[in-house]
């Protein structure tokens, strides 16, 4: 029953996203954004309100950012004390990487911050209901030519605080809407089923996993509700504070290499074997296990396949995937060799 628990990030739920500069303290601050935020003119606004105190932004941030571009982008700013970070969980990842005032070195698989680093505060504004990289220490970045997946850690690099406008959430396509969401339904699993849980993280987790149960199927036909837009933040929200305590585990590291090598969109990749991981489960876990037969039927009504033939996943993929695990698979509460074996059964019938 000893465990500890830690979540240092200021939540604003529900309040227009101009009121995080109301947070931001000095005259040196650094936007960071995506080109679809440039194009729809929020530098524009930021450059109005903030006037002198902005002193640079960057909007060339594109999805699953590759560390040697975000090496050499970095190079070319300095001089600033604030970030302020508008988008999805790649723009929150470049920004912690830009948090780090010091040296990162590559260290196998990991991203390694010199011991005499500071660290700038970051602000964000996140803007898909999934990641919740704003509530947690990580960051991700890849290294597509060498089928490297890179995380960075330390536990400064938490946001300072989270601004959540439902207003940003409207216009985001429909499968978008989906694959976030999913990876929140990911995340909240996977802190279940996790040797690193705990009853605060698993309560936050039960609540996500509640949430979008309930609500997604209803968002799939109604995406520009406000209030159901807010119910997915909602349980995103809690799906950031369950494994922001405990990692990720199997489904995530599983999923990587099919991001990098099948371009999988990542909220997809990470969530389509989770029905098949609670197979696996046996009655480990009788909290998980009360919510498999609407986890499952979650995805039947997403009309979200869970056939590894429809992602063109041969066996032999599979195979190479678990002979690679990266550290994360062994968070989980599983006997690898039998989910492995599992997995390649369902290969062999399709």
């Amino acid at each position: 029953m000893n465990f500890k628990y830690y979540n240092p990030v200021k939540i604003n739920f529900n309040v227009e996203y101009t009121k995080a500069l109301d947070s931001l303290k000095t005259n040196s601050i650094l936007l960071i954004t995506s080109k679809s935020f440039y194009e729809k003119g929020f530098i524009e606004i930021f450059k109005e309100k903030l006037g002198r105190r902005l002193k640079a932004y960057i909007f060339n941030i594109t999805s699953n950012p590759e560390i040697e571009f975000v090496k050499k982008l970095k190079k070319e700013f300095n001089d600033y004390s604030e970030i302020l970070a508008l988008g999805g969980g790649s723009v929150l990842d470049v920004a912690k990487y830009f948090s780090v005032s010091g040296e990162i070195l590559k260290e196998n698989k990991s991203l390694k911050i010199s011991k005499n680093s500071s660290f700038i505060p970051i602000y964000a504004i996140p803007t898909t209901a999934g990641t919740s990289s704003e509530l947690t220490q990580w960051a991700t970045f890849w290294d597509t030519p060498n089928n490297i997946k890179f995380s960075l850690s330390d536990e400064n690099l938490y946001c300072k605080e989270a601004f959540y406008d439902p207003n940003l959430y409207l216009n985001i396509p429909k499968d978008l809407t989906i694959y976030t969401a999913l990876d929140a339904l990911s995340h909240s699993v996977e802190s279940i089923w996790n040797k690193n849980s705990n009853h605060i993280s698993t309560n936050h987790a039960i609540r996500a996993i509640e949430l979008i149960l309930k609500y997604l199927p209803q968002l799939q036909n109604n995406l520009n509700s406000k209030e159901l837009r807010l119910k997915l933040i909602l349980a995103s929200i809690h799906a950031g504070l369950a494994f922001s305590n405990t990692q990720t585990a199997l489904a995530h590291a599983i999923s990587y290499p099919l991001t990098m090598q099948f371009q999988i969109p990542h909220g997809l990749a990470c969530s389509f074997t989770i029905p098949i991981l609670i197979e696996c489960m046996g009655d480990k876990n009788s909290i998980l296990l009360s919510y498999k037969k609407d986890i499952i039927a979650l995805f039947n009504i997403l009309n979200i396949s869970t056939n590894f033939k429809d992602y063109k996943i041969t066996k032999k993929d599979f195979e190479n995937i678990f002979d690679n695990l990266n550290s994360r698979a062994k968070n989980g509460l599983f006997n690898l060799e039998k989910v492995k074996q599992k997995i390649l059964s369902c290969c062999e019938k399709i």
